[in-house]
Formats: C-alpha cells, sequence, structure tokens
C-alpha cells in the first residue's frame, strides 16, 4: 500500500484530532464527576451523568471512524504506528502540532481510562455491600452458600425469615 498525503487530507486529519482531544477532555470531566458522584451516593446526577458520557462516548466513536476513513485513504493503519508513518510525510513545520496533538490525546484518554476503572471498582464494591444487606434482610447472611449445576451460587435455607412474631 503507497502512502498518499495530500495538504487538504492532513488538515482535515488535524481537525479530527482536536475534536478528539475536546471530547476526551470533556470525557475525563464526566468521569470525574462520576466519580464524585458514586463516592458520595448522588444517584440521581449519577443517571445525568450517564447520560451525557454515553452521548460523548458515541461522539467519539463518530470522529474514530473518521479518523479512520482519513488514515486509510492517505494508506496508513489508524494506529499509533500509521500515525508515526503519517508524520514521516508531512511537512516539519506541521510535525509539532500533529505529535503535540497526538501526544495531548493519549494523555487524555489514558486518563479517561484510569478513571473508568476506579469508577467500575467503586461500582463493584457498592453492589457487594448491597448484596450483603440484601442477605441481612432476607435473614440469609452468615448462612453457608452452594453452587448449583449451572454454576449460581445458592444459599443453603429454603426458608428466609428476618423476624417473626
Amino acid at each position: 500500500m503507497s502512502v498518499n498525503v495530500s495538504p487538504k487530507i492532513a488538515q482535515q486529519l488535524l481537525q479530527v484530532m482536536e475534536q478528539d482531544l475536546a471530547l476526551a477532555k470533556q470525557l475525563k470531566v464526566l468521569l470525574q464527576e462520576e466519580k464524585s458522584g458514586l463516592e458520595q451516593r448522588q444517584y440521581p446526577a449519577y443517571q445525568r451523568i450517564i447520560k451525557d458520557k454515553t452521548q460523548v462516548l458515541v461522539q467519539l466513536d463518530q470522529t474514530d471512524n473518521e479518523r479512520k476513513q482519513l488514515m486509510a485513504s492517505m494508506g496508513l493503519n489508524a494506529d499509533r504506528d500509521g500515525f508515526f508513518e503519517f508524520l514521516k510525510h508531512v511537512p516539519s513545520a506541521w510535525r509539532e502540532k500533529y505529535s503535540h496533538c497526538w501526544e495531548q490525546l493519549s494523555d487524555t484518554l489514558s486518563a479517561c481510562a484510569r478513571l473508568n476503572r476506579v469508577n467500575g471498582k467503586i461500582l463493584a464494591h457498592s453492589q457487594t455491600a448491597m448484596e450483603r444487606l440484601m442477605q441481612v434482610i432476607r435473614g440469609t447472611h452468615n448462612q453457608p452458600s452452594i453452587y448449583r449445576a449451572n454454576g449460581r451460587r445458592d444459599i443453603g435455607a429454603n426458608h428466609r425469615v428476618l423476624a417473626t412474631a
């Protein structure tokens, strides 16, 4: 596959990368808000954040597809190696601008991935705590559990009484 970098496509690529960067920064802010909302158990705000986060992710997916198409139209892969190959074919005056945008985008997306992992751990911890609370309410707390043939846990007691009168 031969590489054919045109100035017009190169400028379009920069615009898409700048859009990606703006969206990634927006996603990072939303993930930080999500973390704060989860830690403070502000679930109504959490629902709004999820809605906004979903919209940003859809937009990021769209710009990612645009970037892939632009890279493919120049005969390049849409990955890190393809980008660095692209840099070899642009004027040296442009390289700094493209490299800076790429680095910022990579750093922001890495921060988003870290925040997302933290938020996932917070959610998992909350779910575990809720399951324990439900066991206490059902009266099945501290009872041995066994696994059924389908691999699901089954609490050993058939009756689950919290209290009797």
